[in-house]
């Protein structure tokens, strides 16, 4: 997308939009950047305001503006979830290729937490754009030119469990949900290739969370390769494309799959899952019954404390989330998501911003026939000397 493209009447709505959400601290202040909130909802400025300031809470709570500073990707995903970013197309966008097929997603979510494989993807997108950023002349992009990605989705290996697994399911729809909400309009062009019959599966579970400017830039392809090489070759620099794709890149060993760029996935070894059961040592149970919630209350006094929380569930998953109480009204800190934390304890901290109570939400509203138990200790620390101060409950 280029703005100069654009009608008089959608540069004016653009001006307009900028005054609507002057008050925003942007994470991008260039007119391409607002522009693709307006495209993401039909230039109606209400929509998109709303759209942008849902994001930019969502980036607050989430540190996503230092994510590549402070996130530490787990080795698993690293090795064995075969994502990287590999050159450019025609239009000089990034591109990268995802072997999905080939990535173990249910050895994966052995040995990682599904909130870490999400945010790891958020990290990736985030690298991508700053990359972009960081050498302006290498992909061409000036303030009217909106970076947008290229991707190609290899399904080779490809099985049912990737469709049968819940986890790899639900982490799938997770992710698109996060990046249709947050990332609108950075999608250029997606060839998913070698993708076999069972495939449609799960592209039939997934296309209802998929907007429909998103299903649109689609393209899907079987094994015929001839046919789907041609079609990336017809978007994509073939210098800055590997062999195996149709291009003519390889790796300094000659390698036609870049495997120094994007690794080949592969079975995630027995030794990075999960072993056994979380430690209950030092921790707290609760008993969440069927259809409720359970709140837990902390006193927090000092500007800066630190509220912190280690907890997992006995039996699957459980949902999670942390308000502050002003008045009679519950204000989100933490976002109400489910937490699959049966394998793995769930640990992480806040900065209280505020002096008050703070209310800790484990919720099981959504299962009808199931209870859930939880093992967990919570903390309030000072800021400064980091001394225990737990508040017993």
């Amino acid at each position: 997308m280029d703005l100069n493209q654009f009608s008089d009447s959608q540069k004016a709505i653009l001006k307009q939009f900028r005054e609507a959400v002057k008050d925003c601290q942007l994470p991008d202040s260039d007119d391409s950047y607002l522009v693709r909130w307006l495209v993401a909802r039909g230039f109606d400025i209400p929509k998109a305001e709303k759209m942008l300031r849902t994001t930019l809470e969502w980036r607050r709570q989430h540190r996503i503006d230092h994510i590549r500073e402070e996130f530490n990707p787990p080795e698993v995903l690293q090795k064995y979830f075969s994502a990287g970013l590999v050159g450019r197309d025609k239009l000089h966008n990034p591109m990268w290729v995802v072997r999905y097929g080939r990535s173990d997603m249910k050895g994966i979510l052995r040995s990682t937490r599904k909130k870490d494989y999400v945010m790891y993807v958020v990290y990736l997108v985030e690298s991508s754009i700053a990359r972009v950023n960081a050498d302006l002349d290498k992909y061409k992009r000036n303030a009217d030119a909106v970076v947008q990605s290229t991707i190609i989705f290899d399904m080779e290996g490809f099985s049912m469990q990737h469709v049968t697994n819940k986890q790899a399911m639900d982490s799938a729809v997770k992710i698109i949900q996060v990046y249709e909400a947050n990332y609108p309009e950075l999608l250029y062009r997606v060839f998913i290739v070698n993708a076999p019959k069972i495939f449609s599966i799960l592209f039939n579970m997934i296309k209802p969370f998929l907007h429909e400017r998103t299903r649109s830039k689609i393209q899907i392809f079987s094994h015929d390769a001839k046919q789907w090489k041609a079609a990336i070759l017809a978007d994509v620099i073939a210098e800055e494309l590997p062999v195996s794709y149709g291009g003519t890149l390889t790796d300094p060993d000659g390698n036609p799959n870049c495997i120094t760029m994007v690794n080949m996935g592969g079975e995630v070894p027995k030794s990075y899952h999960f072993s056994g059961k979380p430690d209950t040592a030092n921790k707290k149970s609760l008993s969440i019954s069927s259809g409720s919630k359970e709140h837990l209350e902390f006193k927090v006094d000092q500007v800066g404390a630190i509220l912190k929380w280690d907890f997992h569930s006995e039996d699957s998953d459980i949902a999670f989330a942390v308000y502050r109480k002003q008045g009679g009204e519950l204000i989100p800190v933490v976002p109400h998501e489910r937490v699959d934390c049966d394998m793995a304890a769930e640990e992480g901290e806040i900065h209280c911003e505020e002096t008050g109570v703070y209310v800790v939400e484990f919720d099981n509203h959504y299962s009808y026939l199931r209870s859930k138990k939880v093992w967990y200790s919570i903390s309030v620390e000072s800021a400064s000397a980091r001394n225990l101060t737990t508040i017993d409950l």
